[in-house]
């Protein structure tokens, strides 16, 4: 007899038993699907209406498109709404063809979230890993971006909504589908954290109506995500958003600009020398006070308006106007045996550019490099822009693409300034000495400190006259640096007005990106080094990055410099995504330490008042020398420190 028998006879009569059992019982209910979500919500998550936000919940197919999709948000009951009862406004955000590549993403747990899980943005190494809290995942590819998470640290009280926010710390491709993907995140009190709506999608139970469309997109969206390596059971939460094209953001300058070199070329605009001034100090020859005539786009002269748009939503010229601009002759030039070259600069964040080249300061930094600086008003965020700001926002919040608009006509008005400037300007009795001209127009350069090495970066990708610019304090993402700029405090007061709520505040950062887009520089970056815009040569680019900047924080200028592509030397801090090599370079983004105190906070709030850091490098002389030995036509970005740069 088999010995196997008595055992196997066992088994099969177990067997039998537990499936009659199974037959015989009731099969347990199925569990209930998740409340349903409010028409037009995204039912994810269903704490809030709008986050995950951006997502592909807001956009749709759309072929006419340059991405396939448009942005479709409902005009009423997900945006947020101001104190006065107006929400924020659709109309232009639903013509864009995706989300801003710059964005932040915005979740909302009402549950919390647990913060030590989270890593920051000066080791964002665990991004990269496939057990990563946070993960930010190209859809075709398979490959993660950087990134860090924070909840937000502006909730000041108990009971007020905090959401967790998501940044990349590269800008993303354009025109391309990511997912964001949270695992195994735990709750304010430390307990597994999935939301019901988005747990019915991972381990498909039963959905509600308002998932049941998500269900093959989001079968999809885990299965990228399993073939990263990520566990579908541990999934918190995922979503996916397609990016906007690179014309939605870059489009409205290209086209303005060949528009008015195009009059230039005609002879339809042209300038006007206003008077001639000795200079007062001992680097100045003289200030030379001019207007030159640009295409305007905007809808008046008031200094309060948008631009003049079609249907469609393209800018529209309204009139030739008056733009004035500030040259200034060094001390130099009567010592110069050689045709000076002229340097445009950017000046600070609500400063004007008259007050600033004629300072001290840039009176010292003309002479020493023996160039002519000339330069016109960021407008937008200009000295006079202070004045008028304050009111219309607080009157609407909507009232904030007067600022975006108008940063777009100041691009225009600095690229036709540098044309003018380089082919007729140049030219002019004012600049001369006797019967010689100060300038040949030959060499150019691009030199701005703090806002104007921010809106550098944008006129440096759009301009065809200057290869070579110098980014001195700059940052990108207007939606990362404004929370953690000393400068900004007044503008975070006013969004506390408008918006009491903090989740409502970041959301509306994330949802004005895409309009800080048509001039923020991390759109343009991707074009500086390689794949330029059209008409526009490859740059040569130096950044100059103050260590502990209150003003810009070093989070956005790193964003920046991963975005272009730069190399790093003598770095004395480490920045993740980042390539090194050894000077001298073509381009390269380079670190500045004063050893200010206090140092800003790594959170998404900032010092109270500036720690003095922010200005040191524009005052080094070491940094000058940086600055000589590379504008030059054949100049590059040299060591000038013998290492790390201190400063004392």
């Amino acid at each position: 007899m088999n010995a196997k028998a008595p055992l196997f006879a066992l088994a099969y009569s177990l067997a039998v038993a537990v499936a009659c059992s199974s037959a015989s019982e009731p099969a347990p209910p199925a569990a209930p699907p998740p409340p349903e979500a409010a028409a037009g919500c995204n039912p994810v998550i269903g704490d809030d209406c709008l986050t995950p936000f951006p997502s592909a919940f807001f956009e749709r197919a759309d072929s006419a498109s340059a991405t396939g999709y448009r942005v479709s948000l409902p005009a009423t009951g997900a945006l947020p709404v101001q104190a006065s009862g107006t929400a924020l406004s659709v109309e232009r955000m639903n013509r864009k063809d995706g989300f801003s590549p710059a964005t932040p993403f915005v979740a909302y747990f009402a549950a919390g979230v647990d913060k030590s899980q989270l890593f920051g943005w000066r080791d964002p190494s665990p991004s990269l890993q496939p057990a990563s809290p946070v993960q930010v995942i190209d859809y075709e590819t398979g490959e993660r971006v950087l990134a860090f998470a924070e909840v937000d640290a502006n909730v000041t009280r108990d009971g007020q909504r905090q959401g967790l926010l998501i940044h990349p710390l590269v800008r993303l491709k354009a025109g391309k589908r990511y997912i964001v993907a949270l695992v195994g995140l735990r709750d304010a009190a430390g307990l597994p954290l999935a939301p019901a709506p988005f747990r019915a999608l991972r381990d498909r139970t039963t959905l509600s109506k308002s998932l049941q469309p998500l269900a093959s997109r989001y079968e999809e969206i885990f299965g990228v995500l399993g073939k990263a390596g990520v566990d579908r059971s541990k999934l918190s939460l995922a979503w996916d958003v397609v990016t906007a094209s690179d014309k939605t953001a870059t489009g409205n300058l290209v086209k303005m600009r060949d528009d008015a070199f195009a009059a230039l070329e005609k002879g339809e605009l042209g300038y006007s020398i206003l008077a001639v001034t000795p200079g007062t100090g001992p680097h100045t020859l003289s200030v030379i006070d001019a207007t030159v005539k640009v295409p305007s786009y905007l809808a008046d002269d008031s200094g309060k308006s948008t631009m003049k748009l079609d249907a469609d939503g393209n800018p529209v010229m309204r009139a030739i106007v008056d733009v004035p601009v500030t040259i200034t002759i060094p001390k130099c030039a009567q010592m110069a045996t050689a045709p000076l070259p002229a340097v445009v600069f950017g000046h600070g964040l609500f400063g004007n550019a008259k007050s600033t080249i004629t300072g001290g300061p840039a009176q010292a930094a003309a002479d020493g490099l023996c160039t002519i600086f000339v330069a016109t008003d960021w407008i937008g965020l200009s000295s006079s822009d202070v004045q008028v700001l304050p009111d219309l926002l607080t009157a609407d919040l909507n009232n904030f693409y007067v600022i975006t608009d108008r940063l777009q006509q100041a691009q225009l008005n600095a690229l036709v300034m540098t044309r003018t400037f380089l082919t007729k300007i140049k030219d002019d009795p004012a600049l001369a000495l006797g019967a010689k001209p100060i300038t040949d127009g030959k060499a150019a350069y691009y030199f701005g400190v703090s806002n104007g090495g921010i809106q550098g970066t944008t006129f440096m990708g759009l301009t065809p006259d200057v290869v070579r610019g110098v980014l001195n304090v700059p940052g990108s993402e207007w939606s990362l640096m404004i929370y953690r700029s000393a400068d900004l405090g007044q503008f975070g007061r006013v969004l506390g007005i408008l918006l009491p709520d903090p989740l409502d505040r970041q959301i509306a950062m994330a949802y004005t990106q895409s309009e800080w887009d048509h001039t923020d520089p991390a759109s343009y970056a991707p074009h500086l080094l390689s794949d330029p815009l059209p008409g526009v040569p490859v740059k040569r680019i130096l950044v100059q990055e103050a260590i502990g900047d209150a003003q810009v924080a070093n989070v956005s200028t790193r964003v920046l410099a991963r975005t272009m592509g730069l190399t790093g030397f003598d770095l004395s801090e480490p920045v993740p995504g980042l390539a090194t090599a050894a000077a001298p370079l073509d381009s390269a983004y380079t670190q500045w330490n004063s050893h200010k105190t206090p140092l800003p906070p790594d959170d998404d709030t900032s010092l109270p008042k500036d720690n003095g850091a922010h200005d040191s490098v524009w005052a080094s002389q070491k940094a000058l020398d940086q600055i000589a030995a590379f504008c030059r036509p054949d100049g590059q970005v040299t060591s000038v420190c013998g290492g790390p740069c201190n400063l004392p």
